[in-house]
């Protein structure tokens, strides 16, 4: 127990923009209030997990809390700040218990909802649609359904919009055939050469008419987003395969950056355009099952708290790139790394749509075949290797370099993965620490990667020996390595691989960050047409249901074609699956009509 002396103490705790600053007050051996008097932090993806966070200590009497924040990161500051503060009131024992909110949500009986008489079960509520997930494409289906005039209730697992993928990511929207942005920036690009690439890269594994629906609506969504919806877009950037591919289509910047340069800039305005039109949203809820009648048409939804009842149920769960089980069984060199991707991408939806028959399509296929390394408690980030200036290298478990290492990121993956152990460590200096810390995909690391350091998931140190002893790596293999590199820069070039990009001499301190296969998300999931419905293992449409986003199989080929793509395939398929399900709501209703004046 505690035995703490009353008063107001102050403590301090890395987060990812600086330090956290916090004043505690304490009186009869426990935490009465927390204040934070000071923080930096990303406005809008750390506001709710700031705001919570002095709650939660207060509530639980404890400073050791698992939440779902959506910025987890920020949550520890403020914990680790509280820590400092209590700790200079005496003996703090027991506020370190440890308290997990994030499993709140589990199944309450084990009943089958499948195949059952819709009328000997109770609905909490009721409406025209159900859109079960609050990302880029619940949020896009929840819109063109209240627009085409339905009810929508959408029931989002966490405690707000700002948890899914797209929030997360950096802002992108990919798109071609000459959007309003492209021209104003000058690029030229066609509906048919954007086609062209996207079959380059795809090489025939992805599903030709979803292919050709995205290239149909992507340019005309993006200025929805643009216009409608009040996305505010900064520039078109190239970040793809083009030029690999310019055999087969003129390379074209397609990569449209949110002037936010943050997921945040698209989940927002898609959020608030939502709730102007109308949708209700029901946070904290977990979808378990679909429901479906004797004729197994889906009639609704079984949560954790109770069913709901609806015409149409559209599925935008995400995917499961954080499900180990599943990785391992569907994309096994996905299961060393860490997502970095949403906590919420456990495969909900694909399973519930497995349970009634729903076929399930590219399930060991990624968003993107990229790579992560762990930053913080279910945190991984992507350094962006290509546009490193300093010094930088992998080794495999041998502490030897294996191939170049400014290749594209997709090949790059599939190259890690064939290495002992499934992973490499990134070795840096000092240079990218302090000069280039914005070059690690979203969310940023911290300035001059203090926090990740003093967390213990980067290592530092004053000499190769030290930071090999650190990683478990043999020093005199590592220290050969490394003199090997330094030498060829001298000559300048890669003798050993070839390599033509940042040719660079490391200097003390080094780092090291392991780095394994890594995606935002899967894109392997449920089968659906070009109307976004739920096809059957015969390819028949499951009555009412449809899905959209990374819930869902089909979209993507054999390579990533760039940045922004699995937001742009939400997007795209979560309007049409809102406008099917209206559509289907609408003849639902005219059936009825005729059926009574019959």
């Amino acid at each position: 127990m505690a035995n703490l002396k009353d008063g107001v103490y102050q403590g301090q705790g890395s987060g990812n923009r600086g330090e956290v600053k916090v004043s505690v007050t304490v009186k009869d051996n426990k935490i009465t209030d927390v204040t934070i008097d000071q923080q930096d932090e990303t406005s809008g993806i750390s506001t709710a997990a700031l705001k919570k966070a002095p709650k939660l200590i207060v509530e639980h009497q404890s400073y050791n809390i698992d939440a779902v924040t959506g910025a987890t990161i920020s949550f520890q500051a403020v914990q680790k700040a509280v820590k400092d503060a209590v700790s200079k009131a005496g003996d703090p024992s027991g506020l370190d218990k440890k308290v997990d909110l994030r499993n709140t949500a589990k199944k309450v009986n084990g009943e089958d909802y499948r195949n059952v008489n819709p009328d000997d079960l109770q609905f909490e509520d009721q409406t025209d649609i159900l859109v079960i997930g609050a990302g880029a494409a619940g949020l896009s289906a929840s819109i063109a359904a209240r627009q085409k005039g339905a009810a929508v209730i959408c029931l989002e697992y966490t405690s707000s919009y700002m948890l899914s993928d797209m929030t997360l990511s950096g802002g992108y929207y990919n798109a071609g055939g000459g959007t309003s942005l492209q021209k104003a920036q000058g690029i030229a690009d066609t509906k048919e050469n954007w086609n062209n690439y996207l079959k380059a890269v795809g090489q025939g594994y992805e599903d030709a008419d979803m292919r050709e629906t995205i290239v149909e609506h992507g340019a005309e969504d993006y200025e929805w987003l643009a216009g409608e919806v009040g996305v505010n877009f900064q520039e078109v950037q190239e970040i793809g395969n083009e030029e690999a591919m310019k055999d087969y289509a003129t390379p074209a910047a397609r990569s449209h950056l949110t002037v936010e340069k943050s997921g945040y800039g698209l989940s927002k305005p898609l959020y608030n355009k939502a709730k102007e039109v109308g949708t209700k949203f029901i946070f904290n809820i977990t979808a378990e099952n679909l429901i479906t009648d004797e004729n197994n048409n889906v009639v609704g939804v079984h949560t954790n708290k109770g069913n709901y009842k609806a015409q149409s149920v559209v599925i935008a769960t995400a995917g499961f790139s954080r499900n180990k089980e599943m990785l391992k069984s569907f994309a096994p060199d996905f299961a060393v790394g860490e997502s970095y991707g949403s906590i919420r991408q456990m495969g909900d939806g694909i399973t519930m749509g497995a349970e009634i028959g729903a076929k399930l399509k590219d399930m060991w296929m990624p968003i993107a075949n990229s790579i992560g390394t762990q930053s913080g408690d279910n945190v991984c980030i992507g350094p962006l290797c290509t546009a490193w200036t300093k010094p930088y290298i992998w080794v495999g478990t041998d502490a030897k370099r294996h191939f170049r290492e400014d290749m594209y990121f997709e090949y790059a993956s599939k190259k890690i993965a064939s290495l002992d152990q499934g992973y490499v460590w990134l070795i840096f200096d000092e240079g990218m620490a302090n000069e280039m810390p914005a070059a690690f995909s979203a969310p940023a690391p911290s300035p001059h990667l203090k926090r990740e350091v003093e967390d213990g998931y980067f290592k530092k140190a004053d000499t190769i020996k030290e930071l090999a002893q650190q990683i478990n790596l043999n020093p005199e293999v590592l220290e050969k390595t490394i003199k090997k590199w330094n030498n060829d820069i001298i000559k300048g070039e890669d003798t050993e691989f070839g390599r033509q990009k940042d040719l660079t001499a490391f200097k003390a301190p080094f780092y090291a960050a392991k780095l394994a296969p890594s995606t935002p998300d899967m894109a392997g999931g449920l089968a659906i047409n070009t109307k976004a419905e739920v096809l059957d293992n015969f390819d028949k449409k499951i009555n009412n249901l449809y899905a959209a986003g990374s819930t869902t199989g089909g979209w993507r080929g054999m390579t990533y074609p760039g940045c922004g793509m699995g937001i742009t395939n939400a997007v795209v398929f979560g309007r049409i699956a809102g406008e099917s399900a209206a559509a289907n709501v609408k003849a639902e209703a005219d059936t009825s009509s005729a059926a009574s004046q019959s």
